[in-house]
């Protein structure tokens, strides 16, 4: 009986080896999910060109830009092409986490004071559950504090307020482009007009293609939605050239047809017509700081 018992599983032997080889097999074949990794640097800092992108200030971060925005060039040799006179916005963002940050800002243009705050919602990543966009939220408030013309009348404090809000969506399509679609609405308080909008909706567009690791072009676009404004006034149209000295420096030159720097200004308020020779130089040098060390 042990004799018969040792030549059946000498015979199930080359059964059992097969099948240990074909386990071994199946464990090789085995498909290896990618680990999910995020993707970053979507664009080079949180400020397109008139407008913002879905870039927020670094955790524990302080980004410090300066805006200026010159007259239209076509006023010739006389105002040096517009270089004789500007407007200038300061600004500061900084972040609490990697993905939220808050800022403060000040214009000469109306002697605006302006504040908001970013929330970068979802990341775009990559491998296992990877994800397409990267999608931030924006909610900015502004007060104009330049004295109305008219002495004799009197409005409340609330008709100095304007509110927009943002959603960004972006998406970083290769290494050296990144898009992104803006849904903006911007709130007045007061108009100029009793037909005028109160609220204005728009449609930003905006992009960015790396030239090499210090330059790049920049474009943006702001579609005024159909309605009163949009028959009034123009879309606002900014191309440019992005320089990354390294370091957490970017200098930005461009052309716009766009004079201010706050939504308000450069979406529903906006007159320049680029066919009409409309077209300011203007310039934004971004710095940021770490105010600590990174672990």
């Amino acid at each position: 009986m042990k004799i018969i018992n040792l030549f059946i599983l000498i015979g199930m032997f080359p059964f059992i080896s097969n099948s240990q080889d074909l386990m071994n097999l199946l464990d090789s074949m085995e498909i290896t999910v990618p680990k999910k990794e995020f993707i970053s640097g979507t664009f080079k800092s949180p400020r397109l060109i008139n407008g913002y992108t879905c870039e927020n200030a670094g955790k524990h971060d302080l980004v410090f830009s300066i805006s200026h925005r010159f007259n239209p060039v076509k006023g010739g040799v006389y105002d040096l092409f517009g270089l004789d006179e500007s407007t200038m916005r300061l600004g500061f963002e900084y972040g609490l986490t990697d993905r939220f940050s808050i800022a403060l800002g000040r214009s000469n243009f109306n002697k605006l004071y302006d504040g908001y705050i970013k929330w970068k919602l979802v990341s775009q990543s990559s491998g296992e559950h990877s994800f397409p966009l990267t999608i931030t939220w924006m909610e900015g408030m502004a007060v104009k504090t330049a004295k109305y013309t008219e002495q004799n009348l009197e409005y409340p404090l609330t008709a100095r307020f304007y509110y927009v809000h943002e959603l960004f969506i972006a998406r970083k399509f290769t290494s050296r482009f990144s898009a992104q679609l803006v849904p903006t609405v911007v709130h007045r308080n007061m108009v100029d007009e009793k037909a005028d909008q109160n609220v204005v909706p728009a449609l930003g567009l905006g992009g960015n293609f790396i030239i090499n690791k210090w330059l790049s072009v920049n474009g943006e676009y702001y579609y005024l939605l159909p309605g009163h404004t949009a028959d009034n006034h123009t879309n606002s149209l900014s191309v440019g050239v992005e320089l990354d000295s390294g370091g957490g420096h970017v200098f930005q030159i461009m052309l716009s047809n766009s004079n201010g720097m706050t939504e308000k200004a450069f979406i529903p308020e906006n007159n320049g017509n680029w066919t009409h020779g409309d077209i300011q130089l203007g310039f934004n040098i971004i710095r940021v700081f770490h105010t600590k060390k990174k672990k």
